[in-house]
């Protein structure tokens, strides 16, 4: 069974405030016979609602740019910087230092007989004891009812270091690029950490899947195209226990915008100018008759 945030942790109404850029409005309603390109950042659905932020779009071709700075705090999502960019048949996203999660299991208290089994963990031979299943207290996610067996390690000792030195975040990715030109594009991404455990990530395959559990499903470079034409590239989806769904980093391709068409200027009359290199012909000169004196 799914659990329900409690009011007092956060409200969706909270988060429709907190959760968007202070830089950038959200994103506008597009038609979708005629799909503009675009790019978002960050954008979930679920308990924790995020609108695509911050949000590109280019309904005429020319190139639109979209930049913000963090996200004011809050318990579900953390980047340091993001900029998007969308323009005639292109666009592209960058993102920073994206932390889902932040500080999640440093509030988990060890229970007493957990506390006690890792103070008399041996010097050898502790990695064949197994994980105890034990609950695990609200972590103010969209989560699920979780226990000391969901979490990512292998034994007791991988418990016991993972609950005594906690991570900063259950998700943390260290860059993000995202990119479309026409119908083909691909994704560059940085480091990646699920609870403290980097996780190889295969950037070139098409809607390749890390190793799923119980905390997160993550789907990488999701490709897609539509009918009419356009074509979307989404860096990551992450599924927080099928409660929530976060897509990070995503660019749509649309046609290229017809270009307009010239509109033809009707012809203006100019009056021949004269011509100055022949000048007009001189008159015929008139005789004129006069009497002349008689000498001799």
């Amino acid at each position: 069974m799914r659990r329900q945030l409690a009011p007092t942790v956060l409200t969706a109404a909270a988060v429709a405030g907190v959760v968007t850029f202070s830089l950038v409005a959200s994103a506008p309603v597009g038609n979708a016979a005629a799909r503009p390109s675009s790019a978002y950042a960050v954008s979930a659905e679920g308990q924790v609602p995020v609108a695509k932020t911050p949000y590109a779009e280019s309904l005429d071709g020319k190139r639109q740019t979209t930049s913000a700075l963090e996200l004011p705090k809050n318990p579900l999502i953390s980047v340091r910087a993001g900029t998007a960019t969308a323009g005639n048949d292109s666009a592209s996203v960058e993102l920073f230092d994206i932390v889902i999660g932040p500080d999640v299991l440093s509030q988990v208290k060890l229970p007493p007989e957990l506390k006690q089994q890792c103070a008399n963990l041996p010097a050898t031979g502790a990695q064949n004891l197994p994980v105890p299943n034990l609950p695990l207290p609200d972590l103010g996610l969209p989560l699920p009812k979780l226990s000391t067996a969901d979490l990512p390690v292998k034994n007791l000792p991988d418990l016991c270091n993972l609950l005594l030195t906690p991570p900063k975040s259950l998700l943390a990715i260290d860059s993000l690029n995202v990119w479309c030109s026409g119908d083909h594009g691909g994704i560059d991404i940085g480091s990646l950490t699920l609870l403290g455990q980097t996780l190889k990530v295969p950037t070139t395959k098409q809607g390749a899947s890390l190793p799923s559990n119980p905390l997160a499903s993550i789907t990488v470079n999701s490709q897609a195209k539509h009918s009419d034409g356009a074509f979307t590239v989404t860096g990551l989806t992450i599924n927080l226990g099928g409660a929530e769904t976060i897509n990070l980093a995503s660019a749509t391709c649309a046609k290229p915008a017809a270009k307009p068409k010239p509109t033809p200027k009707p012809p203006v009359d100019h009056p021949a100018p004269p011509q100055v290199n022949n000048p007009p012909a001189a008159p015929v000169p008139t005789p004129v008759k006069t009497h002349q004196p008689v000498t001799g």
